[in-house]
């Protein structure tokens, strides 16, 4: 409570804790990041989770850490990332110990 503060005097039992923007105004900030970031692709919310998801494997976060932070409760939907991290693959392979035959 600390960190998110006392309700205003004019939030009641009912109102919400945070005030959200709207799904419009979501549009308008991703569309801001993507063109400051000089991105010229058409970028969606789901592109960006799919992006998120994708660098922070390659950055070496497990499977379980992603699904968590997407919000996700299992790791089915996760998986199809997975594809996409070559280096993940490529890391899990090189794992094996040699073998001398």
């Amino acid at each position: 409570m600390k960190l998110i503060g006392e309700p205003s005097e004019e939030q009641t039992g009912e109102s919400l804790k945070f005030l959200l923007p709207t799904h419009n105004m979501c549009l308008k900030a991703l569309r801001h990041w993507t063109k400051r970031a000089g991105i010229e692709k058409h970028i969606t919310w789901h592109c960006a989770r799919h992006s998120f998801a994708v660098n922070i494997l390659n950055s070496g976060a497990n499977i379980k850490t992603v699904a968590s932070l997407l919000g996700h409760s299992g790791l089915k939907h996760i998986e199809k990332y997975t594809r996409a991290v070559d280096s993940l693959k490529e890391a899990a392979i090189n794992s094996l110990p040699d073998f001398k035959l």
